[in-house]
């Protein structure tokens, strides 16, 4: 959806057509529970995340003033939405003092890969502190640009290239033992390769 249509629906919005907010829904659910289940390998969990994305999008679009794309925010949102709800399972796991089993269900991405492998996948991935784990998905999958994921997340285009460098290390040296189509997987290059390149893509 281009931004004039996204505009005109949100004019459409705040002036009492409930259907134009339908319209935002239909354009961007998909791609905000894609981004929500990339980050959280979980599809509850995702389903959950994007649930409240549209909720607080429903409750902010009467007092919208359009400083910054509607799309951007509501990615934005998703993002923040995710941290919080990564931050709460880990308190969980705290006051409950015990190690909590890694959830098998794979992302589409990764479904053909096999049982062994996917497990390998989703338990390194969820080991990723949320900021790394969210710039490697938008880099990774999203297809995001490095000042693409800058601006989203509120950081310097460095800080996201160095954010993304470090997971794709830490990856590396969690999947060292698994398959080599593993490390493919996770953009990473098979232990004792060369690294270079990793993050020169970065215009």
């Amino acid at each position: 959806m281009d931004e004039d249509t996204e505009r005109e629906l949100i004019a459409r919005f705040q002036n009492g057509d409930q259907g134009a907010y339908g319209d935002l829904f239909e354009a961007h659910q998909r791609r905000v529970i894609h981004l929500a289940l990339q980050i959280l390998r979980n599809q509850e969990a995702a389903l959950d995340v994007a649930q409240e994305v549209f909720l607080r999008a429903f409750e902010e679009l009467p007092h919208w003033r359009g400083e910054a794309r509607f799309s951007t925010w509501l990615y934005r949102t998703a993002l923040n939405v995710c941290f919080e709800r990564i931050r709460a399972e880990e308190r969980q796991r705290r006051i409950r003092d015990e190690a909590r089993e890694p959830d098998t269900a794979a992302s589409p991405e990764i479904a053909a890969l096999g049982g062994e492998v996917i497990v390998a996948i989703d338990r390194a991935v969820r080991t990723l502190p949320p900021r790394q784990r969210a710039i490697f998905v938008l880099k990774q999958y999203q297809d995001m640009r490095f000042f693409e994921i800058a601006a989203l997340l509120d950081i310097t285009e460095g800080g996201a290239k160095a954010s993304y460098h470090k997971a794709l290390l830490a990856l590396r040296e969690r999947l060292k033992d698994v398959a080599p189509e593993t490390a493919r997987w996770a953009g990473t290059t098979p232990v004792g390769a060369s690294s270079e390149g990793l993050i020169d893509d970065a215009s």
